[in-house]
């Protein structure tokens, strides 16, 4: 019996046979793999208490900075924030550090979410991922790694880069299980009972066939040692390889089956598409991040109940707001892990200090430009060009604020500007509402800001909105385009003149 079967089982054993069928997802980022025929489940036998079994759904939004969780009962359909150990007592609890440390061959977990660049520090291991999984050995973001072990041979970088990324994402979603353990008691319980993740990745990157790959196995390794390093803070990187080398050969298609990747815009509008509020039409979405800023642009349609986004574009700006302090640093002329902390502070306190009013001025710039390019690329696949003018905005991200990022991304719908628009535009700026099957109460709802990607990753991946790569949408001919009929008035005849 396939999985997805294995999906709909359990659901109609509470509900009924009426349920209706789970529409695909229509473009996998992973390649499927079929799963291995399961077992007809008989639930009756499974539990002295006769209970059906849990599926739990993990939505992990892996940051650049910061990481976030929220898990959701399938069954129930309720959804809840994963709250890290080591939160209590910050402003948003949920933050779980995205850092790691490598000192002498030891890798150490930095739980203070407030410390970004600490002493043989390993961040932005996000990005670290992408530039290894492309080849892109002399991107400045490597460099960290670089430094840790001594070696600047692409085989040893992609080894070490993928071992960080194992065992911080593990650690990471071991702590996610023990905690949903903790809270359902009696999970385990029964045979049937399951977990699964669902990850995201930039549009960008995601049609990238390298970094798809490079994620899905990385991922799905980190899943299989997660119960394993629930608990492990540090672990030397010659025992992490035996854990490794130990988990590949018990890895089977069931665990692989349990492990998805999907579009981190998809994911981030997910409460958007499914609220009433939505409404088909042309977006651009620029979301951002610790050390990116990712556009998508793409179209929502809604047939038959059914969503669907189609990507015109999906670009990565090298401009989230980690950039500030870097940028900041090399205006004041020094350049290391303390004067970074020291100006990422600065910029987070809103310290009036010319090297960040420089910093955000020279991101304005670059981001104006890149969204500029953005719309360019956006609009030549448009049948109807002048479409562009009705695009309407969404802005998300933890680094998203109004200097510089939604000044500059506003700034090219100026038809005076650049040739895309022949006049001013104003696009409309929708919200993301807040969900009613998560739980949070009101002096929570504002974490919603940094809390979307991870919403919309919880749902069972059958059930996430369907999506069109841009790689895959072809800019219309000359032929095609359309262009307005003009007017041309009759020829005169003898009795008008």
């Amino acid at each position: 019996m396939k999985f997805s079967k294995f999906i709909q089982d359990i659901k109609k054993r509470l509900f009924g046979s009426d349920l209706p069928s789970l529409h695909k997802v229509s473009e996998r980022i992973i390649v499927e793999k079929k799963p291995a025929d399961k077992p007809q489940i008989s639930v009756a036998k499974s539990s002295p208490k006769n209970r059906q079994p849990y599926f739990i759904q993990i939505g992990f939004d892996f940051g650049t900075s910061y990481s976030k969780c929220i898990c959701r009962d399938v069954v129930t359909e309720k959804a809840w924030v994963h709250l890290p150990l080591h939160g209590d007592g910050q402003e948003y609890p949920f933050l779980m550090s995205s850092v790691i440390r490598n000192k002498e061959g030891m890798f150490t977990c930095v739980d203070n979410p407030g410390c970004h660049y600490p002493e043989n520090g390993l961040y932005h291991l996000k990005q670290a991922m992408v530039k290894t999984a492309m080849k892109q050995w002399d991107d400045p973001v490597l460099t960290p790694y670089k430094a840790s072990i001594g070696t600047t041979a692409p085989d040893k970088i992609h080894d070490f880069v993928e071992s960080s990324a194992v065992f911080y994402l593990a650690r990471s979603l071991g702590e996610v299980r023990a905690q949903i353990q903790k809270r359902m008691k009696d999970f385990g319980n029964v045979p049937e009972d399951y977990m699964a993740v669902n990850l995201a990745v930039p549009v960008a990157d995601a049609e990238q066939p390298e970094v798809n790959a490079f994620y899905n196995k990385v991922l799905v390794e980190a899943w299989g040692l997660a119960d394993e390093l629930a608990d492990t803070d540090t672990i030397s990187m010659h025992d992490l390889s035996l854990l490794r080398e130990k988990s590949s050969v018990k890895e089977d298609r069931f665990t692989e089956e349990a492990c998805f990747i999907y579009p981190e815009v998809s994911a981030n509008v997910q409460g958007f598409v499914r609220s009433r509020v939505s409404s088909p039409g042309m977006y651009l979405f620029s979301d951002t991040g610790a050390s990116t800023v990712d556009q998508s642009v793409f179209i929502f349609a809604r047939n038959d109940n059914t969503e669907h986004l189609t990507y015109l574009i999906g670009r990565v700006l090298p401009l989230g707001s980690s950039n500030i302090e870097q940028q900041a640093a090399e205006f004041g002329g020094v350049v290391n892990n303390q004067t970074l902390e020291e100006w990422r502070v600065k910029k987070e306190r809103l310290v009036n200090a010319p090297e960040l009013t420089q910093a955000r001025g020279w991101i304005a710039v670059k981001l104006a430009s890149g969204t500029q390019a953005t719309l360019a690329y956006a609009k030549q696949k448009l049948y109807v060009p002048d479409d562009l003018n009705n695009m309407r905005l969404i802005f998300g991200g933890g680094g998203h604020c109004d200097n510089p990022y939604r000044t500059a991304v506003m700034k090219p719908f100026s038809g005076q500007s650049n040739c895309l628009f022949r006049k001013d535009v104003t696009p409309d700026i929708v919200g993301l509402p807040t969900p009613k099957d998560l739980e949070l109460d009101e002096q929570q709802r504002r974490w919603m800001k940094r809390l979307s990607v991870a919403y919309g990753l919880s749902f069972e991946k059958n059930e996430l909105v369907g999506f069109t790569y841009p790689k895959n949408v072809s800019i219309p001919s000359q032929e095609e385009l359309w262009r307005p009929r003009k007017n041309i008035p009759d020829a005169p005849t003898k009795d008008d003149c």
